[in-house]
């Protein structure tokens, strides 16, 4: 499943400042995608609440399109012996822009199937 979410870049800051505070002010539009990589049927997996952040923004020769390079965290519960974890992942995803839009294509993956 593709779902696509789209904001309108600040004047008064950069592109890049824009694309940074959209995207960790909006987090939850962007955890789904990121947490269904992961195992999401296993209840012990969860995504770490404010734990998306922008470490860079990076554009193409065109400034028209680049990617957000982000890093997010998945929390592990392990019950035989009440122990949890979070590990950090790192991801880059492709943006358009277009009159000032900003638009990140997202791929919703469907959960695992354990044969």
């Amino acid at each position: 499943m593709i779902e696509k979410v789209t904001f309108v870049t600040q004047p008064s800051v950069s592109i890049a400042e824009s694309i940074i505070d959209y995207m960790q002010g909006h987090e939850q539009q962007f955890s789904a995608m990121l947490f269904s990589k992961h195992d999401v049927k296993d209840a012990r997996f969860q995504f770490v609440a404010a734990s998306l952040r922008v470490d860079m923004v990076e554009f193409d020769d065109d400034h028209q399109s680049g990617l957000a390079h982000v890093s997010y965290g998945i929390h592990f519960f392990w019950p035989c012996n009440n122990q949890d974890e979070t590990d950090t992942f790192q991801e880059k995803l492709p943006f358009i822009i277009n009159n000032n839009q900003v638009t990140f294509t997202l791929k919703i993956h469907q959960p695992w199937i354990i044969l």
